[in-house]
């Protein structure tokens, strides 16, 4: 693999440089949005129909928040793997851990909606009526998810904490790193020589079990609260099927900000060439044909044993109307599209036409989530309409602006990480 186009990152440049800064029209695009989200919050409170407005939120508050866990997924997974090429997109990724709290928060407020969304949320769950008790269905989902997030957090923290000091060292005293804004991160700076061998080391330790807790507890969360809207449906791999399409949408994700990013700035367009979203693309490429096996793994087995209690949820989704076109256009864009498209180089490398697949693929994996829990609410019709649309974007705003702010804030490439002499050195 060629990084001909790369340029070689310049730590003290960087260190110096003026934070980046996205143009005004974006930040008042997000700001509209985020208006949006409100309206459409207040007109559903209204004049909607109850249950299609908790479907609505419920399945944009699972939309998002999966791309958030998965995009630091994606830093996590780059610290197992010591990518090499990662640094200039690293951070990135980690801007995902922005979003979380506002995630959390949101899934908080559809308890208000529990007994909409969720059969045990008005009866007892048959055969499981300690287990899914409402209270504390939620009350452990939260607190897992808190508890992973905050790791997140401390993992995302510690690769800050060895940027920040390394920047303010190469920057120098009167630097914007030396204010308070950054105290807490680099309290206590040993030098970078000490530091940057000791995080590195702590992150190496905190990578492999991140991926560990984050596989069983979005498990945990994807059997209670999506499989667990139907009585009656269970599968092993539904966990993974749903932690996998996180990190696959974090990747079409990626590939948006990057190509943002490129735009916003000269200097990072240099650092992060074409060979960086060639990078991406492929890996998107190669987790659509992940998110594909997971799919034929529970989809084949369940059509082969005709069992009902396996059946009937999938034959509503793929096989009976008006669910089985949403399923299949959803499958189309999730993986027929980007397989056949991916497969250029050209298309790989492009700005333009990566940016048109990621953006598919993205509509792909709603659409996904939205099968997923939908049809459970409304089985005899799709409720689509502008309430869908609208939370959509406002959710989309917040985590648009969080992902901004966090940009915006810290040094936008990873300089701390070992690989960043020769990431672009070729």
């Amino acid at each position: 693999m060629s990084h001909s186009e790369s340029a070689p990152i310049d730590v003290k440049a960087v260190a110096k440089s003026e934070p980046v800064k996205f143009s005004a029209g974006f930040s008042k695009l997000l700001n509209l949005y985020l208006l949006i989200g409100v309206l459409t919050a207040a007109y559903a409170l209204i004049f909607s129909d109850a249950k299609h407005m908790w479907g609505a939120i419920y399945t944009n508050i699972v939309y998002w928040m999966g791309i958030a866990a998965g995009s630091v997924m994606i830093a996590v997974i780059m610290q197992v793997v010591h990518a090499k090429w990662a640094p200039p997109v690293r951070r990135i990724a980690e801007a995902g851990i922005s979003f979380l709290p506002f995630a959390l928060m949101l899934l908080l407020t559809s308890y208000a909606g529990k007994e909409q969304l969720f059969f045990w949320g008005h009866s007892p769950m048959p055969g499981r009526e300690w287990w899914m008790q409402p209270t504390f269905t939620y009350a452990r989902n939260i607190l897992f998810l808190a508890f992973l997030f905050l790791l997140f957090r401390n993992f995302v923290g510690l690769a800050l904490r060895r940027d920040i000091g390394i920047a303010k060292e190469e920057a120098g005293e009167n630097s914007r790193w030396a204010s308070f804004h950054y105290a807490g991160f680099i309290k206590k700076w040993k030098g970078a020589a000490e530091e940057s061998c000791e995080i590195e080391g702590k992150l190496i330790v905190w990578a492999p079990i991140l991926v560990a807790l984050y596989a069983v507890i979005y498990s945990l969360f994807s059997f209670d609260m999506i499989m667990g809207m139907d009585p009656i449906f269970f599968s092993n791999m539904f966990g993974g099927f749903v932690f996998i399409g996180n990190i696959y949408a974090a990747w079409a994700m990626l590939a948006l900000w990057v190509i943002c990013m490129r735009n916003s700035s000269d200097d990072y367009a240099e650092m992060a060439g074409r060979d960086k979203l060639h990078d991406i693309a492929k890996l998107t490429f190669g987790f659509s044909i992940l998110w594909a096996y997971l799919f034929f793994s529970q989809f084949l087995p369940i059509w082969y044993a005709n069992m009902p209690e396996e059946t009937q949820w999938m034959i509503l989704r793929t096989r009976e109307n008006p669910w089985r076109l949403v399923s299949w256009a959803a499958f189309s864009m999730c993986f027929i599209i980007p397989f056949i498209t991916l497969l250029s180089r050209d298309v790989k490398r492009t700005p333009l036409t990566l940016g048109i697949v990621a953006k598919i693929i993205l509509i792909g994996l709603w659409l996904e989530r939205y099968v997923l829990i939908m049809p459970q609410l409304s089985p005899d019709h799709i409720p689509f309409n502008l309430l869908e649309i609208g939370f959509f974007i406002g959710i989309g705003g917040i985590y648009g602006l969080s992902i901004k702010s966090f940009l915006e804030k810290y040094p936008i490439v990873a300089l701390g990480d070992p690989a960043v002499k020769e990431a672009l050195a070729h």
